[in-house]
């Protein structure tokens, strides 16, 4: 079950990076990338009551936050 939930957090977050556009221009660099902040995601909320907390308005701040700190190292 552990190894799902991280598939679709990967997926998520691939999904909503997908649908901000985001694209260095090195496809294997932004998978890893976001393997890499799925890992980070699900570690930072690995005690979160999802019954409680909306997942997706969640990973969704998440991965904008991560877009935007990924802009900011660019400027």
């Amino acid at each position: 079950m552990e190894n799902f939930k991280l598939l679709e957090t990967i997926a998520d977050i691939s999904y909503i990076a997908g649908y901000n556009q985001h694209y260095s221009g090195n496809s294997r660099f932004d998978i890893s990338e976001y393997i890499y902040w799925a890992n980070e995601f699900e570690e930072i909320h690995k005690y979160t009551d999802w019954a409680e907390i909306d997942y997706m308005c969640l990973v969704e701040e998440f991965v904008c936050q991560k877009l935007n700190d990924s802009i900011a190292l660019f400027e």
